[in-house]
């Protein structure tokens, strides 16, 4: 059995191996054909393009469907003439494919993974050619799952004996999504508003996209990159510029976020570890990482470990009768507490003894000065319900998220310019949030105090993309271009478990790297006569100068933090019958575990529209480490199929 101890809405905060997990396994609906189903009836938004046609419109706001709206306006139509109304109702189905494997997580035994009902409506007003109104909502309902309700983990207090219970109401979401105006004057493109902006290249990894933070509730594998992104409300200008000897299609545009971001659907509003202090800000971050709960597990949760590991865990030597953070099987005989909570029993000495020798090394010759008594009755008083709630033995209390104040907004600039056939661009974003995610779990040593605080760290960054030098005789057929980008960013929290560093945080650099090259709708007579093929391959890694040896990923895992992480994503599709039959198979490979994720989808059209479709798809994990990456998902493989209707109103 284990002994684990949670670390906010889920384990797995501060840990960006999950994330860029989370945004690859997004993958299986952001790479499928959906996106140009719904085409401008704004059924996806395709956000690969939002990046590559900036030269020409110098905009890369996600989601506006500007292309709907009527180029002229004649001075005797009504003011209504320039509003058009369209959308799309979608409804999925996902089944585990081994729910008895699911143990791990959750005592049901249900195979319904997921039955997510989805309505989004998209109103583009244009006013007149140079102000035009943007507005998305969305209404998402999802019942109530057995795999939540079963969770009834094994806490000393009776109000935590259905804890799962509470989850049921998580998934919905009923929100303004995107609302802004824009406004053209001169050179001058200003939107005022909530929205999305996407400076990224990739588009299953998050580089260069460092504005939007990322909602991971429910979109692990339901949702394309676009749909799992939230907007905040910004002031975002786009100056274009004079063209300068090579150098063309120059713009330059800007981003300041004052941090007033309201939220009142109930992954938030309702979230029952209640760790937002005020809603008016708790939109800035990110609510789930990658899952709604855990201790105990909601859906999508990830694996732990079954090991003990030198220097990361601590394994008792008795589980004792459990508490208010335990959760494991009592008649295992085994309790294992992960980091950065592992810190507490190894160095407080009413816990200390309880570890396995020599799994507690602060027991060693030269560490024992570490070990004193501890005061572990304090209480933040933010919830009597969470298992890292009132005077638990990691009372977490409220997350630190930063206020309205000038000081804690977001602001970030961007340079566009084209020199020949390469776009390329250079930008600056200062992140009072830390990117939404506190990442590593901050103690006050000698107590059973814990916190998450959001933090200040600036990025830089480049992107470039630019058609690749092919003969001739080949481009005809494969078509390719190139893209890149890379980001650095500064004074990044890291856990740790070094004697050193008293309260389990350190800091380091870190940098991250897309390298990919694209086929765009290559034309492919020997595969299809009605339609084409396209694919993408990504190389994305990540890179921590300062790691150690005894640097965790995240919190409550059990795995080292890696110097240089790699992934590697394919993706290829084609179609016949003029898009009616659209096959896709993507997968993500990682070395370390042979870690390989595969999402093979296939779309139907019927041949007298386009109004409607359905998509059938799996996800598969396959890992020989199921500590790593996205090995931490092994065993949770579903089946989807997914329904959608399109509509027009006006």
């Amino acid at each position: 059995m284990r002994f684990r101890t949670d670390c906010g809405s889920d384990v797995c905060r501060g840990t960006r191996k999950v994330l860029f997990t989370m945004a690859a396994l997004l993958l299986v609906f952001a790479l499928s054909p959906l996106r140009g189903y719904a085409g401008d009836l704004s059924g996806q938004s395709n956000t690969a393009a939002d990046v590559t046609t900036a030269s020409n419109n110098g905009i890369s706001v996600s989601g506006a469907g500007t292309s709907l709206l009527p180029q002229t306006q004649a001075a005797d139509q009504s003011l209504l003439s320039g509003l058009h109304v369209s959308g799309y109702g979608n409804q999925l189905f996902g089944m585990w494919q081994n729910s008895t494997g699911l143990r791990e997580y959750t005592h049901s035994r249900n195979s319904l993974a997921t039955s997510r009902s989805l309505l989004q409506v998209d109103e583009n007003w244009r006013l007149n050619e140079n102000n035009t109104f943007f507005g998305r909502e969305w209404f998402v309902y999802e019942p109530p799952y057995s795999y939540n309700s079963a969770n009834n983990p094994f806490y000393g207090a009776p109000n935590h004996a259905s804890y799962g219970s509470m989850m049921n109401d998580y998934y919905n979401n009923y929100q303004i999504r995107d609302f802004w105006w824009q406004n053209k004057l001169g050179p001058l493109t200003t939107f005022v508003g909530n929205q999305i902006v996407v400076w990224g290249q990739s588009v299953a990894f998050r580089v260069g996209d460092v504005i939007n933070p990322a909602d991971t509730c429910w979109a692990f594998g339901f949702a394309n990159l676009e749909q799992s992104r939230n907007a905040q409300w910004m002031l975002h200008p786009i100056l274009n510029l004079p063209e300068w000897g090579p150098f063309t299609s120059n713009f330059i545009e800007a981003v300041i976020e004052p941090g007033f971001s309201p939220v009142w659907w109930p992954e938030q509003t309702g979230d029952p570890y209640h760790k937002y202090r005020e809603m008016i800000t708790a939109g800035r971050v990110q609510p789930c990482f990658p899952a709604a709960s855990h201790g105990p597990s909601a859906r999508f949760d990830v694996q732990y470990t079954s090991q003990p590991v030198f220097g990361l865990t601590a394994p008792l030597i008795t589980p004792g009768a459990g508490g208010p953070n335990f959760n494991g099987n009592l008649a295992s005989g085994f309790a294992n507490v992960n980091q950065p909570a592992a810190r507490e029993f190894m160095t407080c000495s009413q816990l200390a003894p309880l570890v396995q020798f020599p799994y507690n090394f602060f027991l060693r010759p030269g560490n024992a000065g570490f070990i004193k008594p501890c005061r572990l009755g304090f209480n933040k008083h933010n919830n009597p319900i969470s298992p890292i709630g009132d005077a638990t033995l990691t009372d977490t209390g409220f997350w630190h998220v930063p206020g309205m104040q000038p000081q804690n907004w977001n602001d970030g600039v961007r340079l566009h310019t084209l020199v020949g056939s390469t776009e390329i661009t250079a930008l600056y974003y200062n992140d009072n949030v830390s990117g939404g995610v506190p990442w590593s779990l901050k103690w006050t040593p000698y107590t059973n105090l814990w916190n998450y605080s959001f933090y200040d760290i600036q990025e830089m960054g480049v992107t470039a993309d630019r058609p690749l030098p092919i003969p001739a005789s080949w481009g005809e057929y494969f078509p390719a271009v190139g893209r890149g980008e890379a980001v650095y960013l500064n004074h990044v929290s890291v856990g740790t478990m070094q004697p050193g560093y008293l309260t389990t945080q350190r800091y380091s650099d870190e940098i991250k790297y897309m390298l990919a090259v694209d086929v765009d709708q290559a034309y492919a007579p020997w595969l299809t006569q009605t339609g084409n093929l396209t694919s993408f391959f990504e190389v994305m890694s990540t890179i921590y100068p300062d790691t150690c040896r005894l640097c965790g990923v995240g919190n409550d895992l059990s795995s080292n933090l890696l110097h240089t992480d790699v992934d590697a994503l394919m993706s290829v599709s084609t179609s016949w019958l003029w898009s009616d039959i659209v096959p896709t198979w993507a997968m993500i490979f990682n070395p370390k575990g042979r870690a390989l994720a595969m999402f093979p989808t296939l779309a139907l059209n019927p041949p007298w529209t386009k109004k409607y479709f359905m998509q059938l798809g799996a996800i598969e994990v396959l890992s020989g480490d199921k500590m790593q990456n996205f090995g931490l998902f092994k065993g949770q493989n579903q089946l989807t199929a997914q329904f959608q209707y399109n509509f027009d109103l006006m």
